[in-house]
């Protein structure tokens, strides 16, 4: 524990007899487990993050704790040292307690669907607006990976023209809060609440808004883990149900965002591979399966010869790792 630590925490009047690193996952921040004969609590420190990422985390946990949502609370903040003291929301995220029992998956699942139903009626926060612009540009990633942009160079506006309509016809004019990163690694399950409210929400500090089925494609088409196809479909019935929409109503803008979010992060992996966290070349095969499997759906075969060459060559990257 070093001294910045120690001051903040002294502060904080939190004493402890345990601290243990807790993993970042592919995040900047650091988060330490602190425990004592009175309970526990969760130190991040984002030191390497902007000051304004900070403020987000905290302006969108209040928002969500607001509307009767579990994010944790926030017992003390630094801003100098970008420092927080949080409520530890429990011990094992949903992926874990999945690794233990696969048999939770439909109950697990059935609520976080009901927990973006209730973030998605709240009254909203005033955030940046993932437009058909933004989407675009947010691609970025993966158009610079050396292997696909030395195939796209001479193709790739034409690639961003196409991206650009599939979005604008594909996605609804509706926009909602949107927590970005939405999968079972950022979600913790507390039996102790009731309705929407057992799931904790972690690592919600990048949200946006955007149509409803942004988080929905995160969290049933996540790149970590499968998923059987009958419970996604169920699932995908249910968010239908409880947001009385049309089911059929929600394919365009389904396929558009799958293709979206996994060009993006096959763009984000290549990076955090060539800095030496090789554990995401794992995660690859999965995620290039879920982009052919958008790409074979009529809203997004006009991109399929496009993406035909960079994808080959991607994937001819990792094949052999």
């Amino acid at each position: 524990m070093n001294d910045v630590y120690d001051t903040f925490l002294t502060k904080s009047d939190w004493a402890y007899d345990h601290i243990v690193p807790i993993s970042p996952d592919a995040s900047n921040r650091k988060y330490f487990r602190l425990t004592s004969c009175s309970g526990s609590a969760i130190l991040m420190d984002a030191e390497l993050e902007s000051p304004k990422s900070f403020d987000a985390f905290q302006d969108v946990a209040n928002y969500l704790n607001s509307i009767g949502l579990s994010a944790p609370e926030i017992y003390a903040s630094d801003r100098t040292h970008r420092l927080m003291l949080l409520q530890d929301l429990g011990v094992r995220t949903f992926a874990q307690d999945l690794e233990i029992d696969q048999a939770l998956e439909p109950e697990r699942y059935k609520a976080a669907i009901s927990m973006l139903c209730r973030l998605q009626a709240g009254p909203g926060m005033k955030r940046s607006v993932a437009t058909p612009d933004n989407l675009t540009e947010m691609l970025n990633p993966f158009f610079e990976v050396p292997e696909v942009a030395n195939c796209t160079h001479g193709n790739l506006q034409l690639m961003r023209t196409k991206l650009h309509e599939l979005f604008n016809r594909s996605l609804s004019k509706q926009s909602t809060l949107s927590l970005r990163d939405c999968h079972v690694e950022n979600l913790v399950w507390m039996p102790n609440r009731t309705g929407p409210a057992r799931v904790g929400i972690l690592d919600f500090q990048d949200a946006f808004n955007c149509d409803p089925c942004y988080d929905l494609v995160s969290l049933l088409w996540d790149v970590r883990r499968d998923l059987d196809d009958d419970l996604r479909e169920s699932l995908i019935n249910s968010f239908a149900f409880e947001k009385g929409i049309d089911r059929t109503r929600l394919s365009p803008a389904i396929n558009a965002l799958k293709l979206q979010r996994n060009l993006r992060i096959l763009g984000i992996f290549d990076r955090l591979i060539s800095q030496g966290k090789t554990k995401y070349a794992t995660f690859v095969p999965r995620t290039l399966r879920y982009v052919h499997q958008a790409l074979e759906s009529e809203d997004c075969m006009t991109l399929k010869a496009d993406l035909s060459l960079p994808l080959e060559r991607y994937e001819r990257k990792y094949e052999s790792q």
